[in-house]
């Protein structure tokens, strides 16, 4: 009796396990044989059709036998052992087919018959099935190099109509490790572009076909392609120091094929970030100031025809507008009966004339004076009045102005 006992719970387990075994979906599982049913039908002619990735069976109508089902057991080379491959629940089916597959591959198959109760016959027929080898590699395959920030595969549409896309993968230069980046829909289709990419930069690619069961082909040759550099830096950037309300940029003429336009930047410290000046097609520009003794920094870079600027130097160079020129010193003055008396020193040679400013009651600027002395004959008597002079050099640049005297009651 408690062997009895023992043979029904191995029997409740063996076929709790066989239910947890999906019909559709090839299942590792070896079901432990237990019962077998010397009195089930054995599967006698097993028919095989072979893809890159699948082998499809077909068998025999067994609609009147009292059986529950089939079971599909697979071994290859590598795994000899049998092993349950897909359990198939309706004993109205007779076609199967075993997915996910590798090609090239020869795998031996048996199928066996269970009922109701999980007795199973005897094993039936056994068959070899090979299942296809890959498609071969696109036919032809291009990398275009030399693009900005991107590089581009071009290929001829692989010749099988099996199809579907095709898969990218790229790797650096200097590593084996490629990683799959985009899938190209459509056996058409023959080109992908690699966008983003930084200038000046290589990679290696492959390009797989792969079909409508998404087995990929061989791969295609490694393509290498490098992006666009981008355009050489400005030298010899030299920026004026002594020049009248502006300052002159000039630097070396660069040949260059793709050579577009410079970009000019400036700042008017060290401290502050460099803007967007100008744009010019010359190796010199003129930066018009209004005021004496200004300095600003300046950076230069080239622009292809792609867009592509050269690396943004990493010091700007340093300009100055002329310096206003040093002031006079009046050294004398007095009122006389004819009018108020000014002399000076002129202590830069820039000086080409003064102006003298009059402050006080009719404020007055007498201009161009050539000499470093000074009669105001329209000065009232008795009146109070303040003086300055301002030098003028030939650029018409004013210097700060002279101390001030006063001259009168």
């Amino acid at each position: 009796m408690k062997k009895f006992h023992l043979s029904i719970c191995a029997l409740v387990l063996a076929l709790f396990f066989s239910a947890c075994v999906n019909t559709t979906t090839n299942t590792l599982f070896t079901k432990k044989e237990i019962l077998v049913d010397e009195s089930l039908p054995k599967i006698e002619e097993l028919k095989t059709l072979a893809s890159i990735n699948s082998i499809a069976f077909e068998w025999g109508v067994l609609y009147n036998e009292n059986i529950a089902g089939f079971y599909l057991y697979r071994s290859n080379t590598k795994e000899p052992e049998m092993k349950l491959v897909a359990t198939i629940a309706n004993k109205y089916q007779t076609h199967y087919v075993d997915t996910r597959l590798e090609p090239d591959t020869t795998y031996t198959y048996t199928m066996k018959t269970f009922n109701e109760q999980g007795n199973i016959s005897l094993e039936g027929v056994k068959v070899e099935a090979k299942t296809e080898d890959r498609l071969i590699a696109v036919p032809f395959a291009q990398a275009v190099s030399g693009l900005p920030h991107k590089n581009k595969l071009v290929w001829r549409p692989h010749p099988d109509l099996r199809v579907a896309s095709y898969v990218i993968q790229r790797a650096s230069l200097t590593d084996e490790n490629f990683r799959t980046i985009a899938e190209v829909e459509n056996r058409l289709s023959a080109e992908y572009i690699d966008e983003d990419l930084k200038s000046d930069l290589g990679f290696k690619y492959i390009i797989f076909a792969k079909t409508f069961d998404k087995t990929l082909s061989y791969p295609s040759e490694v393509l290498t392609s490098t992006t666009k550099a981008l355009p050489p830096g400005v030298e010899h950037l030299n920026a004026s120091v002594d020049m009248p309300s502006k300052i002159i940029l000039v630097w070396d003429n660069m040949p260059y094929e793709d050579f577009a336009y410079y970009k000019i930047y400036r700042t008017s410290s060290s401290l502050l970030p460099f803007v967007l000046l100008a744009k010019t097609t010359e190796n010199r520009y003129e930066d018009m100031i209004s005021e004496a003794d200004k300095t600003r920094y300046y950076k230069v870079t080239m622009v292809d025809k792609d867009g592509l600027e050269s690396p943004m130097p990493k010091e700007g160079i340093m300009g100055k507008t002329l310096a206003a020129p040093q002031a006079p010193t009046i050294i004398a003055s007095a009122a006389r009966e004819d009018g108020i008396e000014l002399e000076w020193l002129n202590n830069d040679n820039r000086a080409i004339y003064y102006n003298v400013v009059r402050y006080g009651q009719g404020e007055a600027i007498f201009k161009e004076i050539t000499e470093t002395k000074f009669k105001d004959i329209t000065a009232q008597s008795g009146q109070s009045y303040t003086y300055e002079v301002i030098a003028v050099d030939k650029d018409g640049i004013e210097s700060k102005p002279s101390g001030r005297v006063k001259v009168g009651n």
